[in-house]
């Protein structure tokens, strides 16, 4: 049997590579590349205690920085956020899509993971939607 080892606990919030959202530019500074982009996810950036998440969209849209987004909203910042539905948190998504849409943004939009619903497929049922409000939001973008 391997031996286990015993590893310290660390504070998570205070200890991650990038836990602002300014931080990611030292990232993309370090070796600036259009293979250099980021994974840009909405809700990490909205739950993080400083910055926010428009001006980083615009910044890092702006850079043709970011890869694809992982499209999620969440209510509240760390250490006391909660992940919700698209249409139920901080951020406003339709804000979010025009900054993109303004820069040019070509990537992927990714639903991420949704609170869980009360039924047979509750992962299916959130990205179900997860996806139509975001096929919603861009058909209204698009169209102004």
């Amino acid at each position: 049997m391997e031996k286990l080892l015993a590893l310290p606990l660390v504070d998570l919030c205070n200890n991650l590579l990038v836990n602002q959202p300014q931080l990611y530019q030292k990232l993309l500074d370090i070796y600036p590349s259009y293979n250099n982009s980021l994974e840009f996810c909405m809700g990490t950036i909205q739950e993080m205690t400083d910055g926010d998440v428009y001006e980083a969209i615009d910044q890092y849209s702006k850079q043709n920085a970011i890869a694809y987004v992982h499209f999620r909203n969440v209510k509240g910042k760390v250490p006391n956020y909660q992940e919700v539905f698209v249409d139920e948190g901080d951020i406003d998504m339709i804000k979010a899509l025009r900054i993109f849409k303004k820069n040019n943004f070509d990537g992927v939009l990714i639903p991420d993971h949704t609170p869980q619903m009360t039924c047979n497929a509750p992962w299916h049922a959130g990205m179900a939607f997860a996806r139509g409000y975001m096929k919603a939001a861009l058909s209204i973008v698009n169209n102004e």
